[in-house]
């Protein structure tokens, strides 16, 4: 007798833990890093002009792309939302990436022109004559 309460109790433990394991979770969409990488990009192509073209913005416009894919599929699985998840953090980050490269080539064309007036100046002050 004593046998079995142990065998009765790692039973119900054992169909417990498979009815826990077989009750369908619902899937989240991952609308917040979509929406994450969307702020991202918009926020990038305000930065890059069009005479910039920038390689990391398109990544990040086509990872987001192909998030949206996955996440709209109508039988979209949870490694589907992983997945687009993922992928919407990689066009989150090539987006930073596309602004901050617009961002240094804005600075390096202010610190030519600076630059540039600088020297301008310099010839332009009247220069002592050593004696």
């Amino acid at each position: 007798m004593r046998a079995t309460i142990p065998i009765r109790f790692s039973t119900l433990l054992a169909s417990a833990a498979l009815l826990a394991a077989c009750t369908s979770v619902p899937l989240e969409k991952p609308e917040k890093a979509l929406a994450t990488a969307e702020h991202a990009i918009m926020q990038a192509n305000q930065e890059v002009t069009e005479d910039t073209q920038s390689v990391a913005l398109y990544e990040a416009e086509k990872k987001l792309a192909q998030a949206r894919g996955l996440v709209n599929k109508s039988n979209a699985t949870k490694e589907d939302y992983t997945k687009a998840r993922r992928l919407a953090e990689e066009a989150t980050v090539a987006a930073h990436l596309a602004q901050a490269r617009a961002e240094a080539r804005q600075a390096q064309a202010r610190k030519a022109e600076l630059e540039e007036t600088l020297e301008s100046l310099r010839e332009s002050l009247p220069r002592e004559e050593t004696e």
